[in-house]
């Protein structure tokens, strides 16, 4: 790796990491056993796109971890990766037949009423008492993908708007009749409509989460491309060719620890 395309971040010191971990999660904790079994989810996902050339990449927290930690944030209780978005479109079925029996897709395919535009990978013998309002049909520890795509601030603005307003919102007051006719609306009509203008005049422009959900920092084509591959816990993963600017433009000095810690304490194991 060349040092223009990637600053060297050095690991926080290894004592304190020894004390965070024994502070947040220890080995046999609720947390490490949750987050050992997302682990366990990514291997089989990476292991599954490797066999059919998808390139992923870790993101957000879980590259802030990989790059910081050498794995898991300590108090970390989630595992995000993300595709670009026609790769995405190529993951999930195959996906939906390659999984192996312990661990299932969960989208609006195997559930009617997940509200999502984005996809989770779940495991079957686990379970997750999550704090927001959404209620759903499966609940065991899970990773989520997130489909990303080029789209300008204005259109992913608009249509994070247009997705919350009709759609979310709808699903709470638990409309669904309308919820499906609004996603419906949006994702085969709306959307494609936003797309064919941002590839016309717009071609070049940076990557965000796909048009309905709701992170809008941008991706940076160098930064991403061509990927690298970056230790997290004991495997070796995908992740952007220049994480550190991904990781400063997202969290600004992400090598410093904060200094108050949020513990969402959500995970409820079942065997």
């Amino acid at each position: 790796m060349d040092e223009e395309d990637e600053k060297e971040v050095d690991m926080i010191d290894r004592k304190v990491q020894q004390q965070l971990r024994a502070k947040y999660n220890p080995d046999g904790s609720l947390l490490r056993k949750g987050q050992l079994r997302m682990l366990d989810i990514l291997k089989t996902v990476d292991k599954i796109c490797r066999a059919h050339n998808i390139p992923y990449w870790l993101s957000s927290g879980t590259l802030l971890g990989a790059v910081r930690h050498g794995g898991f944030i300590p108090w970390d209780d989630d595992l995000d990766i993300e595709v670009l978005r026609e790769d995405y479109h190529r993951l999930l079925p195959i996906l939906r037949r390659e999984l192996p029996e312990q661990f299932m897709l969960h989208d609006r395919v195997s559930d009617k009423d997940y509200p999502h535009l984005y996809a989770k990978v779940r495991d079957k013998h686990s379970c997750i008492e999550e704090d927001y309002e959404i209620k759903l049909k499966f609940k065991g520890c899970f990773i989520d993908i997130f489909p990303v795509e080029r789209s300008p601030y204005p259109i992913f603005r608009i249509a994070n708007r247009l997705y919350v307003n009709l759609c979310h919102k709808v699903f709470y007051r638990k409309a669904r009749w309308l919820f499906n006719f609004n996603h419906t609306l949006l994702t085969r009509l709306v959307f494609p409509v936003f797309r064919s203008m941002v590839s016309v005049f717009f071609p070049r422009c940076e990557y965000r989460h796909a048009l309905g959900l709701i992170f809008r920092d941008e991706r940076n084509e160098d930064d991403l491309f061509p990927l690298i591959e970056i230790p997290f816990e004991d495997g070796i993963f995908f992740a952007p060719r220049n994480s550190n600017n991904y990781l400063t433009k997202k969290y600004g000095n992400y090598t410093q620890l904060p200094d108050k810690v949020v513990v969402h304490g959500n995970i409820k194991w079942v065997e």
